[in-house]
C-alpha cells in the first residue's frame, strides 16, 4: 500500500525540517535522535494535517508536536536554558541566539506573531537578569 500526502504537507515539512533537526539537536545533543524526533513529529502532524489546516496556525500546532516529542526525548537532560526559563521563552532564545534565525523567521516557525516572539525574548532576558541579581 502506498500513502501519499498533499503537496501542502510535503512543502510545509520540507521548509521546516532542517530547523526542527537543528533545534532538537541542540536540546538532545544527538543528531540521529534529533532527526528521528523531527520525523516522528511530522508523522504526528500527518495524522492531524486536515485539522492543522483548519486551525489558526498550522505552524504553532506543528511546533507543539515537535516540542512535545523533544521534551519526552530530553527527559531530565535538557540544557540549562530549559531549566531556568519557561519552555516558550527558552525556545525563542534558542531559535534566535543559538540557531541564529532572524526574529521574523523564528516567530513564523513557532507559529507566533512577531509581537509575541519579541515579548518572549524580552521576558527571557528579564528572567535572566533577575536570576543574575539573585544568584
Amino acid at each position: 500500500m502506498e500513502i501519499s500526502m498533499p503537496t501542502s504537507f510535503t512543502a510545509f515539512c520540507a521548509s521546516r525540517f532542517e530547523t526542527y533537526v537543528r533545534y532538537a539537536t541542540l536540546r538532545l545533543r544527538d543528531k540521529d535522535l534529533a532527526r528521528q524526533t523531527a520525523q516522528e513529529a511530522f508523522g504526528d502532524l500527518a495524522m492531524v494535517w486536515a485539522e492543522a489546516l483548519e486551525s489558526s496556525s498550522p505552524s504553532a500546532l506543528a511546533w507543539r508536536l515537535l516540542a512535545a516529542r523533544t521534551n519526552r526525548a530530553a527527559g531530565n537532560h535538557d540544557p540549562v536554558l530549559y531549566r531556568v526559563l519557561p519552555r516558550e521563552q527558552a525556545d525563542a532564545v534558542l531559535l534566535k541566539y543559538c540557531l541564529g534565525l532572524p526574529a521574523a523567521q523564528a516567530a513564523e516557525v513557532l507559529g507566533w506573531t512577531s509581537v509575541r516572539f519579541d515579548w518572549a525574548l524580552h521576558e527571557a532576558m528579564r528572567t535572566a537578569r533577575t536570576g543574575e541579581a539573585l544568584g
